[in-house]
């Protein structure tokens, strides 16, 4: 695969596409729009795909983007889960960089401006930063750091991300006609930093708390944590074809790094 070359963009005049899915999703929708149009970097679209919610999701939208021109609101057809959904956000995308947000997720006011600030810095195509998790309320839980840069294979060891702190620019997604899975029903959003890592050859990472990652129902449970595990098996099986033994290798430490997350929380 061609790697990816920086293109060199003057942080102001960039033009910021954020993706978002919703579903069921009004008891947040209002606090994540205040932490978009609160951005210090105001140049940015939202794109916002409903998933044919059965709350007052869409209506909230829609009145979102009678308010400003920049929220761009869709729906879809029937429901189709999240893969296709956001599928369909980048496909009404038209910004240079691409900014991921999950509809319940917030970000600090000055995430934009710094990480865009930081990909020019580093010439850095895909970016991603620390963020803090909190409870269903907004309380804060703990901090999640990141490493300072990653390629592609260190995912199949771990996944640091949070969605919502990662930048990209739109030109390796396009050009690389990266989109998710519509097969699988979890971790799509997995493979997609993957090949988009894979195409660019690095990603950099800011050590700047600038997103907060909402934990809701059965995140933190054991039996769903069993069933992360076992997709994560089937992962590198299905989706990376990877042999048994190295299966195992990466295994191992997708197991490590899920205790020591565990026991120091």
């Amino acid at each position: 695969m061609v790697k990816m070359v920086f293109i060199c963009l003057q942080s102001i005049m960039n033009l910021v596409s954020i993706i978002t899915p919703c579903y069921n999703a009004e008891k947040y929708l209002q606090q994540t729009y205040q932490s978009v149009s609160s951005q210090e970097h105001q140049k940015w679209e939202w794109i916002i795909v409903d998933d044919c919610s059965n709350d007052s999701s869409f209506a909230i939208l829609q009145q979102f983007a009678k308010n400003d021109s920049r929220i761009k609101v869709f729906k879809n057809d029937k429901n189709s889960g999240a893969a296709i959904t956001r599928n369909r956000c980048l496909e009404e995308a038209n910004g240079d960089y691409v900014a991921f947000l999950d509809v319940d997720d917030l970000w600090a006011k000055e995430k934009l401006k710094k990480q865009i600030e930081f990909a020019q810095a580093k010439k850095a195509i895909f970016t991603y930063h620390d963020y803090q998790l909190i409870d269903p309320q907004g309380v804060f839980i703990k901090n999640q750091l990141c490493p300072k840069s990653l390629v592609a294979k260190d995912l199949l060891k771990f996944n640091p991300f949070a969605t919502s702190s990662i930048l990209i620019q739109r030109q390796l997604i396009e050009s690389h006609s990266i989109r998710f899975k519509k097969h699988l029903r979890r971790r799509q959003d997995y493979l997609f930093w993957y090949e988009a890592i894979e195409a660019c050859g690095k990603a950099y990472g800011m050590n700047d708390i600038l997103s907060s990652y909402r934990l809701i129902g059965g995140d933190s449970l054991s039996a769903n944590k069993k069933k992360m595990a076992l997709i994560q098996w089937k992962l590198y099986r299905k989706e990376f074809k990877l042999s048994l033994f190295s299966s195992l290798y990466y295994f191992c430490f997708y197991a490590i790094h899920g205790l020591k997350k565990y026991f120091l929380k």
